[in-house]
């Protein structure tokens, strides 16, 4: 879970719960949450905050694997989408529709 992952890396890098939360500026009763997996689906803006304010890819607090070399293969995505749940999926959805809208309403 992602929880987990978030308090591990955190707690490696010697950052305190308050700390990051600040950083990150997202509530430190969320972030306790989303450590203790009762929060278990982030949306994609938490998740990028998330990484920011630990210092680490969105891809490592995922738990997608960070070790293939191209890293826009379309191998790699579609064999992360396959093993993907269908609340991951709606979310990645969600996020391809909003870029989206972002690119026509600058064009």
């Amino acid at each position: 879970m992602i929880g987990s992952r978030v308090k591990e890396i955190r707690t490696q890098k010697h950052i305190s719960l308050t700390q990051l939360a600040e950083r990150s500026k997202i509530t430190k009763s969320y972030l306790s949450n989303l450590e203790r997996n009762i929060c278990v689906n982030p949306t994609i803006d938490i998740v990028q905050k998330l990484a920011d304010g630990l210092g680490v890819s969105p891809v490592s607090l995922i738990g997608w694997r960070d070790t293939y070399k191209e890293r826009d293969s379309i191998s790699s995505v579609k064999n992360e989408i396959i093993h993907m749940e269908l609340a991951q999926l709606e979310e990645l959805k969600k996020h391809v529709d909003l870029v989206i809208f972002k690119k026509r309403s600058f064009l």
